[in-house]
């Protein structure tokens, strides 16, 4: 009986052998590809309305200006990923409240398959939650002894690209809420930057300006701003540039209401449901940043189109 049975296990451990090149021959095996670079494009038209329709064939993409084959086309209203970063300051309890109870309400009429999280920070520490905190919370964390980090802006921006990278929606962007200033972060602005081209998350700077600041501007709106009289400046102009080139942008707005904040959610939610999806496998893997070009071959109906997309990507480094 104990012969028959190692006769028995013998033929079964030859069939499994004989099998595994089968298996690895088999011509419907899927192999995934992780050097995919997939852009986000928003395409309007000169009266700022987003244009609808369009197909795999309309688009073109240039890696370092070499013209590359659309793999990937979606027109899809794909769930999106949320990261709130909010630089709240301690001296401003009726602005915390505006801001947390605005990121609130937005948050709540999300779709089911749609996800966030939020980050709140200022000089005493931060919060990283998957819901957003109310006020009282806020202050009872940060007025303990431990000062957790990131308690900067580009770190905190740091943390939450990382963070909206590992969520599964394809669709990724980060609202930031803040004056601009950045007070002594661990990662410089080029560090924050180069981390930023190598990953597939959109940055939307909400700049809060006081009721005395000199410049309102809607920069969603295509209004050209006014001058600025104030040591922010660069700031915020070093937080506009890292939206552009991440595909996404700045908005500037004093601090004035709920519905205003709400309202500035809403269209960058727009923007992003209505976005296309366009993908290609680049030709080599250089470690180096490539610019990106993307053209409409055929504008709709004679229509000036604009098209809004991150400007580049940092290629991964050669095996």
């Amino acid at each position: 009986m104990h012969s028959y049975r190692i006769t028995i296990f013998s033929i079964l451990l030859t069939l499994f052998a004989l099998a595994i090149p089968a298996f690895a021959q088999d011509p419907d095996t899927i192999t995934v590809e992780t050097n995919l670079v997939n852009i986000g494009v928003t395409v309007k038209d000169r009266s700022g309305n987003h244009v609808t329709g369009l197909t795999k064939d309309n688009f073109e993409i240039y890696d370092n200006g070499k013209k590359q084959e659309v793999v990937l086309f979606s027109d899809e209203a794909a769930p999106v990923s949320y990261g709130f970063v909010y630089d709240l300051h301690p001296e401003f309890s009726e602005r915390q409240k505006r801001v947390l109870e605005s990121i609130r309400e937005f948050t709540a009429r999300l779709r089911e398959e749609d996800d966030f999280f939020t980050i709140v920070f200022n000089k005493r520490g931060s919060l990283v939650l998957d819901f957003v905190p109310t006020v009282e919370q806020v202050a009872r964390h940060l007025s303990l002894d431990e000062k957790n980090e990131p308690n900067s802006l580009y770190d905190a921006i740091f943390l939450a690209a990382e963070k909206a990278e590992e969520r599964p929606n394809t669709k990724r962007t980060l609202i930031v809420i803040s004056d601009g200033k950045d007070d002594d972060s661990h990662h410089s602005f080029s560090e924050l930057s180069k981390r930023l081209r190598g990953l597939n998350v959109q940055v939307f700077s909400v700049l809060v300006n006081d009721e005395n600041d000199l410049r309102y501007s809607d920069i969603t709106l295509e209004k050209r701003p006014r001058a600025l009289d104030t040591d922010l400046t660069l700031d915020r102009a070093a937080l506009e540039e890292l939206s552009k080139e991440s595909g996404g942008r700045a908005q500037e707005t004093v601090d004035r209401d709920l519905v205003n904040l709400v309202g500035i959610y809403n269209r960058i939610s727009m923007e992003m449901r209505f976005q296309y999806s366009v993908g290609f496998y680049p030709d080599e893997s250089d470690g180096k940043w490539h610019k990106l070009k993307v053209n409409i071959d055929h504008p709709i109906q004679g229509r000036r189109l604009k098209l809004t997309y991150r400007k580049g990507y940092q290629s991964a480094p050669a095996p």
